[in-house]
């Protein structure tokens, strides 16, 4: 779920990574005079003057006046860009992007000349015609190659790229090997199925000292949320597109497979916890209590840095898959700045030049390696190889991994087979959390009852959800 997957200290640092930027100089053009024309009698030609940029008006996406990091950091960044590009006036609008207002913020021509979006939003916004394309702008960027097509891919629609990625994830499964070890029962590998998931699970799972194999999110939207992992493994989706019209899809064979696997792990292998009503913070702080085997996420920081785990009782694999052999499919979701198709050329590309201004930077190595100097001074972890934004054999990924090798105590690393492994596919893209919502529902259902009709209960959900939702989209 796209706001609360996110750690802290790994917002900071995503923020700080956009901050520090080398500065350019503008360049001069002018005629030199000659020889022959100082001995002439005709006046010698005036040096030319500095070629002067057109003024540009652009309107910056600014933190909430309550995040006061946030707010330090944004203003640094802006009087960086403004001696680079003194031609740009700035405006701050601390507008965060709503799905419930968007609409209503580009019919006022209201919104920022660039915003940041979650990964659920592209085909909406795409629709509706409230993306520029970047693909002029790209075509200039010495690193248009360079982004990671896993994060990038959600918002490239007809070989045409739409946004930068900012912060992304493709879920993952966090597991704590001591629980293994404790119940003597082999440590799953990457490569692992839905059958392997399940003995995994029912074998370390004790009820009786109140430990789970496995905590899942089923209270709020988060359990929606999560499922759609096991949906995705299954070669399910959530909504369909046809005909101009949005209709669900969660009821097919695939989510039947999905919500049945889920009802064998509650009622066969007693893998759940005994509550297991739990929302997002409720999970993790299971998991770093020791009373959950396994958990969606790769919350490793908080794990080690806040619940006081052990770096060596912890791996993190891919979502299994749902036979031998199939894709590690997980939900993919982030967040992606997208630039105003209102604005003017002139503002499009100075928004772009923003959006990009500290990508690709030493500076951002610079502030990784305050980064992980803290860690190293507090005895805690960073955690690395999970999808950002540049290809991990780019020549600034390769510069980030040579810093993290001087940091082996202080670093958590991805199994790089696990990485390569692992599939994301984008989240619901209309009405995502109402949708996570209706398959929460469900799913507390099976949760509740070892004789509930998982097709019923899907075929109900879909058909309350078209009705009410879904049936009011339209589709341009």
């Amino acid at each position: 779920m796209k706001t609360k997957r996110k750690n802290l200290i790994l917002m900071t640092f995503l923020a700080l990574t956009m901050i520090v930027s080398a500065c350019g100089s503008s360049s001069n053009t002018g005629n030199n005079n000659s020889k022959e024309n100082a001995a002439t009698s005709e006046p010698a030609a005036s040096p030319s003057t500095e070629t002067k940029a057109p003024q540009v008006t652009m309107t910056v996406q600014f933190p909430k006046s309550d995040n006061l990091t946030g707010i330090e950091f944004v203003n640094k960044r802006l009087a960086r860009f403004q001696e680079k590009y003194p031609n740009v006036t700035l405006k701050k609008n601390d507008w965060q992007y709503s799905p419930n207002e968007i609409g209503i913020k580009m019919a006022a021509h209201q919104a920022p000349s660039f915003f940041r979006t979650p990964a659920t939003e592209g085909k909406v916004l795409l629709e509706h015609q409230w993306l520029t394309d970047l693909t002029p702008f790209l075509a200039n960027y010495e690193h248009a190659n360079d982004f990671n097509d896993k994060l990038a891919d959600p918002f490239k629609i007809d070989g045409k790229m739409y946004a930068i990625p900012a912060s992304g994830y493709i879920m993952a499964v966090m597991i704590n090997k001591k629980l293994f070890e404790d119940k003597k029962v082999p440590l799953p590998t990457p490569d692992w199925t839905w059958d392997d998931f399940y003995a995994a699970a029912k074998a370390t799972a004790d009820p009786a000292k109140g430990i789970a194999g496995f905590a899942m999110m089923a209270k709020g939207n988060e359990g929606g949320w999560n499922w759609t992992n096991f949906l995705y493994g299954a070669g399910g989706t959530t909504q369909n597109v046809a005909d101009s019209k949005v209709t669900s899809a969660f009821n097919s064979d695939a989510g039947v497979k999905a919500m049945e696997f889920m009802k064998k792990l509650r009622w066969e292998g007693n893998a759940l916890p005994q509550n297991w009503a739990l929302n997002f913070g409720d999970v993790y702080n299971l998991f770093k209590q020791g009373r959950a085997a396994m958990v969606l996420g790769d919350r490793i920081e908080d794990a080690i840095n806040n619940g006081g785990m052990k770096k060596e009782d912890l791996i993190i694999l891919p979502l299994p898959s749902m036979v031998k052999g199939g894709d590690h499919t997980g939900v993919l979701g982030g967040n992606y700045d997208v630039i105003n198709p209102q604005e003017t050329p002139e503002t499009q590309q100075m928004a772009f030049n923003y959006v990009t201004f500290d990508l690709f930077k030493d500076s951002g190595l610079d502030e990784l390696k305050l980064v992980l100097e803290d860690r190293k001074a507090k005895g805690q972890v960073y955690l690395y190889g999970a999808p950002a934004y540049y290809k991990a054999d780019s020549e600034y990924g390769k510069k980030i991994e040579a810093l993290v090798n001087q940091y082996p105590d202080n670093v958590f690393r991805y199994d790089p087979e696990v990485t390569n492994l692992m599939k994301g596919v984008p989240e619901p893209s209309y009405n995502g959390q109402e949708c996570y919502a209706a398959l929460t529902n469900v799913l507390q259902e099976v949760f509740s009852n070892k004789d509930a009709d998982v097709k019923s209960l899907l075929d109900a959900a879909a058909k309350k959800f078209d009705s009410e939702v879904l049936s009011k989209v339209v589709v341009k």
